[in-house]
């Protein structure tokens, strides 16, 4: 009897042993499938669009290269006035917006008036260096995204109805910048409701990549990361609820930093009071360069500065580098070539400069990143994207809508109509999703505790073509996982392959902002950093 049992025993693992063979057998076919797809879609998406590809200018002025953080020294030393640094970057914005349509509505004369005002105070004395210390950024310009309340301004959200709507106050944060000194020049451009990952709305268009005009931005915040890499502004702000601030950063070639999350209000964005529960969106920054994410970050968390470490000084050699280079999940495209070998010089440099060796980390909750997203976006307190894309007039239906889109036509994106397919797919089950968020924090928070940061992979490939991101609508979920988590998140340029940004993500645990932001910055030193998209003179 005990035979026959060991003999079943034996067969059973002999068929597991053939079925995971067989699995893995097809994977691999999918992917190499998969690969050699993408690579197809690029060929065709490139064939329609090469010709149309036209270069930015030039920058004839170096103020719109230097950092937020000089430009306000050079302000208080009155190296430059806040009126030469604002009118740069209008007559920036005027030689690239035409091309890249980020900017979507403006203050030009009223900023430069604002900023005359500032000149004057400074000069009569006024302005003390109470003043400045009070308003780190006093006469520095800045943009933010659309969806963003500033009191005068447009605030569609990208929604048809509500087309010519504009803002009666400041989101908070907005306020927190003005309180620092800075002056607003313009919104920018978002898709729909903030909710997809190129940035184009029926209201304003398409944006595209100061890099290569024929590609994607990224969203939601992708009119703030164009206009911030082609010179137009020197402080972007954005928002991030599935890497709305990283993936615009990434294909821009800029600084994102997703924080720690609830430490910044969230009181006038999109339909947003500040009050929900629940929520994975958090306010962030752009920035070419990484020494402005700190300070912007201590404006922007406010009274709840105090709870992050940013003051604090990071010998980034004893910081514990650990890495993961493939998520193992099936949606996203196979990584290409040219981003395997970013990320792994990134490894051996920390291998070079650390003082212990970078640990590999091999998660099996990584692969679910996208499940796990699409659960916590179902938890969102004070959200209904089926009311709110119709501001809140009434309720969209998907299946309707989506007849509608590809019949007699209707006021959405086909970004709409993917997230309306995504709403009647099935969602995680509560118990499951809850459990796996909270096994795969406990994980790293283990690994990374007070003194370790995360290195891990941003995309696939560099920026895609225009509307590409439709046939690939999973590769966000390089991003997601952060939101759902909540942990801090830094988005590192490094440089170019054929003239496309590349880069990496650094990730801490909450409250360790301070360790990202000295990876990003030890990165620019040794990679170079943000590389604009013009010639210089």
């Amino acid at each position: 009897m005990s035979n026959k049992k060991n003999e079943e025993v034996k067969k059973h693992a002999r068929k597991r042993v053939f079925c995971d063979y067989v699995k893995s057998f097809l994977l691999k076919i999918f992917l190499f499938t998969r690969y050699y797809v993408d690579i197809l879609i690029d060929r065709v998406f490139g064939y329609f669009n090469d010709s149309k590809r036209v270069p930015i200018k030039k920058c004839t002025n170096p103020i719109i290269l230097e950092s937020a953080t000089a430009l306000a020294k050079k302000i208080r030393k009155r190296e430059y006035t806040s009126e030469q640094v604002v009118q740069a970057f209008v007559d920036r914005i005027k030689e690239v917006n035409p091309i890249l349509n980020a900017l979507v509505d403006s203050r030009y004369e009223a900023a430069l008036e604002e900023a005359r005002k500032i000149d004057e105070g400074i000069n009569n004395g006024t302005i003390s260096y109470a003043d400045f210390r009070r308003k780190p950024f006093l006469g520095v310009p800045f943009t933010t995204k659309e969806s963003s309340a500033v009191k005068g301004l447009s605030f569609t959200l990208g929604i048809v109805k509500r087309k010519g709507r504009k803002a009666l106050f400041d989101a908070d944060h907005i306020a927190l910048m003005k309180q620092a000194g800075a002056i607003c020049l313009g919104v920018t451009n978002v898709p729909q409701l903030n909710l997809w990952q190129e940035t184009h709305n029926p209201i304003y268009g398409i944006t595209s990549n100061p890099y290569n005009n024929t590609r994607n931005v990224g969203g939601s915040s992708g009119g703030e990361a164009s206009l911030l890499a082609a010179g137009g502004t020197p402080i972007s702000l954005g928002t991030d609820i599935g890497g709305s601030i990283r993936i615009p950063a990434f294909m821009c070639g800029v600084f994102g930093h997703k924080p720690t999350s609830h430490l910044i209000s969230t009181k006038g964005t999109t339909f947003r009071l500040g009050t929900e529960a629940q929520t994975i969106v958090v306010m962030g920054v752009l920035a070419r360069h990484a020494v402005d994410i700190t300070p912007l970050l201590k404006v922007l968390t406010d009274v709840n500065s105090s709870k992050l470490r940013l003051d604090e000084s990071v010998n980034v050699g004893n910081v514990k580098i650990n890495y993961i280079t493939d998520p193992k999940d099936v949606f996203v495209s196979p990584f290409r070539k040219d981003m395997t070998k970013i990320f792994g010089r990134v490894v051996n440099y920390f291998r070079e400069i650390s003082s212990t060796e970078p640990e590999e980390l091999h998660l099996e909750g990584t692969k679910y990143s996208g499940k796990l997203w699409k659960y916590w976006m179902s938890q969102e307190s004070g959200v209904d994207f089926m009311k709110d894309i119709t501001d809140r007039t009434g309720k969209a239906h998907p299946v309707i809508d989506t007849i509608k889109y590809f019949t007699v036509g209707n006021d959405y994106t086909l970004s709409t109509i993917f997230n309306f397919i995504n709403k009647l797919l099935p969602c995680p089950k509560d118990e499951w999703a809850k459990e796996e968020t909270e096994k795969l924090k406990n994980q790293l928070i283990g690994k990374l505790g007070t003194n370790g940061v995360l290195l891990y992979p941003s995309a696939p490939f560099t920026a895609s073509y225009h509307h590409a991101s439709y046939l690939r609508p999973w590769n966000f979920n390089f991003f997601v996982l952060w939101n759902v988590l909540k942990f801090p998140v830094t988005q590192v340029p490094l440089g170019l392959s054929d003239g496309l940004p590349v880069g990496i993500q650094v990730v801490a645990a909450p409250y360790q902002d301070h360790l990202c932001i000295a990876v990003a910055k030890e990165l620019e030193k040794a990679f170079g950093g943000y590389v604009p998209p013009f010639e210089t003179s």
